[in-house]
Parts: C-alpha cells; structure tokens; sequence
C-alpha cells in the first residue's frame, strides 16, 4: 500500500500539487488521471522519489518515504517497477540484455539464474523466444510488453506506469491493460498508473484519482464514475457528445430503468 497525505509541491511561486492525499492500495490498479498540467505527472514523480515534496508524507507500507535515510530509500526502490513512456529500452542491448539490466544492478545472482529469470517474465508477457531481438526489430506493443517485463524482473512490490499505452492502437492497449491488471493481481502489486487513456480508466481503473488544477477533484472507481455528479470529471472523462449518450445509456441500464438485451426479448413477446 501506498499513502499520500496533504502533499504540496511548488516550482518557483507556482503550486503545482496543492493538499493532495491518497491511498492505494495492494492488488488494485490506481489510476492517476487529468489533463496537462494538472499535476499528475509531477504527483507521480514524488510518489518515485524523484522530487521532493515541499510538504506532506508518502508511506510505503506505513514507512515514511519522504523522511528516510538514503540507504532505506534505496531499499524501497529496488522494491519500485517503472514502466516509462516511450518504454526506454536500450537500442544498443538485445531484449534479453534489457531485461537483464536491472538483475545486474541489484543482484548478485549467477548468469544462469538472470537467464532464467529472463525467460520467465518473457514467458510471462507472451513474448517467449524473443531475447535476442534488438528493439528496432519489434512492434510499440512488443516494446511495451518487454518494458514491462523488465519493470517486473525484480518482483517488485509497487509497480509505476507513465502513460503505457501512448503511441498503441485500441486493440494493442487493451492487450497492455490486461497484462497489467493481470499482474497485479496475480502478484498483488501496488500498481500505480498514469493516463489519458479512458479506456484504461473504464477497463482497469480500480481505484481512479482526478487531478484539477493540482488538486485532488474527485477519487473513486470506475463504477462510480458512471455516477459521478461532479461537472469536471464528467467533461474531462466523457468529452464528446458520443460518449455523453453512452454514459446516459449506462446509467439507465444500471439502474434498470431501459431494457437490456434479455427483458427487450420479454417485452416484444405476445
């Protein structure tokens, strides 16, 4: 589990977190979601260690990240997966050398071990057989899914994705959405990602927090934001008149008050 309480964080004179407070929890995919600027990116980076909060405290199991000696952070850290953006693989190192990067870092376990390992978290995101691909040789999903088995190589305990489905077509970041919750699940990661993707947020989105203005505007599930009364959550997630309808059409279905495909049949019966 992971805890953020009242965090702020300013550049120069500018706030650009604001109060912020969280928890997301073991097992669940957390989203972090709102548009550029709104602080997300930056909440993010805080989360990771990679800024420092002006104020406030994020606990890793109930340990105070922002207060630790740098040896314990480093600690926490070799607990930390990322997934980045543009995936950030080496162009020069074979997939089976990329994945192995981090195995060389933190560990000192023989060749044959990193190897196994290797196999097995590219076994893990079906792509068994590709080692010694470079990645100019794959497609962005592949690229993706090798990121993200170099991200998991070190079992880790928390798990951070920056918008991994950028640059993917619809059905490729399904594929990815599913690896994720997928992962999470079965190894009952804190996962936390960072996203446009609204189909992500639809699929995936156990926990979803939305950031307005570096401000926390709204938190709850994917469920719930069906029902969401709150007016910039709806024109964030809901942004065009198509998507307005579908959201309409659900509440009603939820709440059964049109037909869905099994009474229609009972009502057009004689």
């Amino acid at each position: 589990m992971i805890e953020v309480k009242n965090i702020q964080k300013k550049f120069g004179d500018k706030v650009v977190i604001e109060e912020v407070s969280a928890q997301m929890e073991a097992g669940r995919c957390n989203l972090i979601i709102g548009a550029s600027g709104s602080g997300k990116t930056v909440l993010m980076k805080c989360m990771v260690g990679l800024l420092n909060p002006d104020q406030g405290s994020i606990f890793y199991h109930g340990n105070n990240f922002t207060t630790m000696e740098p040896e314990a952070k480093t600690l926490i850290r070799k607990e930390i997966g990322m997934l980045f953006q543009g995936s950030a693989l080496f162009d020069s190192l074979t997939v089976e050398e990329n994945i192995m990067f981090p195995l060389n870092m933190f560990t000192q376990d023989t060749t044959g071990e990193k190897l196994k390992r290797v196999n097995a978290v590219l076994d893990r995101v079906n792509l068994a057989g590709v080692n010694k691909k470079y990645p100019a040789e794959l497609s962005g999903g592949m690229k993706k899914r090798v990121a993200l088995a170099r991200a998991i190589v070190l079992n880790p305990k928390y798990l951070f994705c920056d918008e991994p489905n950028s640059g993917l077509d619809p059905q490729t970041s399904l594929v990815i959405d599913k690896l994720i919750r997928e992962l999470t699940l079965e190894y009952q990661i804190t996962t936390v990602v960072n996203t446009h993707d609204m189909n992500s947020v639809m699929e995936i989105g156990d926990y979803i927090l939305y950031m307005y203005q570096g401000k926390k505007e709204w938190e709850g599930t994917r469920k719930e934001i069906i029902f969401s009364k709150n007016q910039r959550l709806n024109d964030f997630i809901f942004a065009s008149e198509f998507l307005r309808d579908a959201k309409d059409m659900r509440m009603l279905e939820e709440t059964g008050k049109i037909p869905n495909d099994r009474n229609m049949d009972q009502m057009i019966r004689p």
